[in-house]
């Protein structure tokens, strides 16, 4: 498998970007970075999902569960099926880099928000590999 996308999860109480620099906050706790995601251990990987059409329908399959089972406490007006219709751009929008301007590369969705439970909910499909070079989890190229 070529490219494909990890998925993240982390829900509990939020920290601030001091004791996350300060390793205080659990080791499964969004990182600053959103690259950085991949530095975490493959334990810490809720599920992978391949690039392609069908590999995206299961990862937005996953995303919605996810923010359904936790509603964000701004769900009335920004309901998840439009948050799912911008992660489903946001996964796929044709991208310029530095070797390859606008070629198509997988791209991030990412969220963190407060729940209707009072809880700090993240949920991230990040996409593997990167050009900057952070390592797949599973040692996947």
């Amino acid at each position: 498998m070529t490219a494909h996308w990890h998925a993240y999860a982390y829900t509990g109480r939020a920290y601030t970007d001091t004791e996350i620099r300060r390793e205080t906050a659990p080791a499964n706790y969004p990182p600053i970075e959103v690259a950085h995601w991949l530095r975490r251990p493959r334990n810490h990987v809720a599920d992978t999902f391949a690039c392609s059409p069908d590999g995206l329908d299961h990862a937005l399959a996953w995303l919605e569960g996810e923010l359904t089972r936790n509603p964000p406490v701004d769900e009335e007006h920004y309901p998840v099926l439009e948050r799912l219709e911008g992660s489903r751009s946001s996964l796929t929008a044709t991208r310029s880099t530095p070797t390859a301007p606008a070629t198509q590369r997988a791209g991030d969705a990412v969220y963190g928000y407060w729940s209707k439970a009072g809880q700090y909910v993240s949920r991230a499909l990040i996409a593997c590999p990167r050009e900057a070079g952070d390592p797949c989890p599973y040692g996947m190229t």
